[in-house]
């Protein structure tokens, strides 16, 4: 049988099962996963994704600039700066705000492939 893949996770193949709407699912989730589904600020489950540089701000909508956030955190910052307002809060720590900076200088470039995603395709030609 001849295949359009060498194999499963040649990046061409990841293309094909991947529609807009999954991406952004899976865009949103790695940013979750990578703070264990916790507010970047005060560690309270996060439902939310906050801009760390606020779109008022000319913040982008880049993996690097997204945090989750609870929504009290979310809608509380609002358009603030992100250190200012996180330095106010009675539950700012200097080693979260390290965190936080770090996240913002992250490479990404690993990110992008996705090890864990394994879609089952045999297509033929």
């Amino acid at each position: 049988m001849n295949y359009m893949f060498n194999c499963e996770r040649e990046p061409l193949a990841l293309l094909v099962e991947l529609t807009p709407k999954l991406a952004k699912r899976k865009y949103r989730e790695s940013i979750y996963e990578a703070w264990n589904y916790c507010c970047g600020y005060c560690n309270k489950p996060a439902n939310s994704l906050d801009h760390i540089i606020p779109k008022f701000h000319s913040g982008s909508s880049h993996r690097n600039n997204l945090i989750p956030a609870c929504r009290s955190c979310n809608s509380n910052k609002a358009s603030l700066k992100m250190e200012d307002w996180y330095r106010l809060q009675d539950f700012f720590t200097e080693e979260k705000l390290i965190k936080i900076q770090a996240w913002t200088k992250e490479d990404i470039s690993n990110v992008l492939i996705d090890n864990s995603y394994n879609p089952q395709i045999t297509l033929a030609m």
